[in-house]
């Protein structure tokens, strides 16, 4: 699969690295040719300085026969100029990282018809991302399937789990009444995920991904050996665009939320903007 990342920052470069561990035919095109030279000294991927919204950079780096382009600048406008150009050009799907989350939920738009065929916002991400594990805050991933129905479910093993020095054919059967299944875990100082078999040993403070339907989803907790603990006050460190995000989430879901920003002048457009919430300068 030919993916072509225009824009060499930190989301390119974690898109870059992840797509190169899996032996993607990867290219990444930046104007930037000391980020560029990073990615070329770390990671396994075609490289092109050049303008991403240039036709003859685009044509150069192959868009007509590339399957995915990421548009992934710190720029929206130039996301989406990007994307639109490559749809045009010929790739086969286009994804543009924005800012402007309104983009996200309109329906008076439709994107695609431009060439935008999926939008993204790390920032937005995020915020939901902060905002589900503190309502599960015994864990330290979580992934919902269907709004929820079915979850992937990540937490690190306690010293008083039941499952430590336990085969995973031995955990199904001591709790059976538990509807779960342990899908990957990772040792404790190691980067290789191991897919469990019958007789693979759950050992302290494994790093382990379950899969559980909505309704077992609260009985995990006794086999990582923790306890659930209701959480109603945050703080929260800067008021960067992720800051905001999340305050607004947690406010609506009725926490107690004070955010702390250096900056004078942030601070007070924070406090108008975030009505809900506490801003400390």
């Amino acid at each position: 699969m030919k993916i072509i990342i225009a824009g060499a920052g930190d989301v390119g470069f974690h898109l870059a690295k992840l797509l190169s561990n899996e032996s993607q035919d990867t290219y990444v095109i930046d104007s930037d040719a000391k980020k560029l030279k990073y990615i070329d000294e770390h990671l396994d991927v075609i490289t092109l300085k050049g303008d991403a919204t240039s036709l003859i950079s685009l044509k150069e780096v192959g868009i007509q026969n590339a399957d995915l382009l990421l548009a992934v600048t710190e720029s929206q406008n130039t996301n989406l100029t990007v994307a639109a150009l490559s749809k045009k050009l010929g790739v086969k799907k286009t994804i543009a990282r924005i800012s402007n989350t309104e983009f996200l939920t309109t329906k008076e738009i439709n994107f695609a018809e431009v060439g935008i065929d999926y939008m993204i916002s790390p920032e937005y991400l995020a915020a939901n991302e902060i905002e589900t594990l503190l309502h599960e805050s015994v864990f330290n991933d979580k992934i919902e399937f269907e709004n929820g129905a079915i979850n992937i479910l990540g937490a690190r093993l306690s010293s008083k789990s039941p499952l430590i020095n336990k085969t995973v054919q031995q955990a199904k059967e001591e709790f059976s009444d538990i509807d779960f299944i342990t899908i990957s875990l990772k040792r404790e100082n190691t980067v290789e995920t191991i897919i469990p078999r019958g007789n693979t040993y759950f050992r302290h403070h494994d790093q382990v991904y379950f899969s559980v339907p909505a309704n077992s989803v609260d009985k995990i907790y006794q086999l990582i050996g923790k306890r659930k603990i209701g959480i109603k006050d945050v703080m929260i460190l800067g008021g960067s665009k992720i800051g905001q995000a999340a305050a607004k989430g947690l406010c609506s879901n009725n926490l107690n939320v004070k955010l702390i920003e250096i900056k004078r002048d942030k601070a007070f457009e924070l406090a108008d903007s975030l009505c809900d919430s506490l801003i400390i300068q």
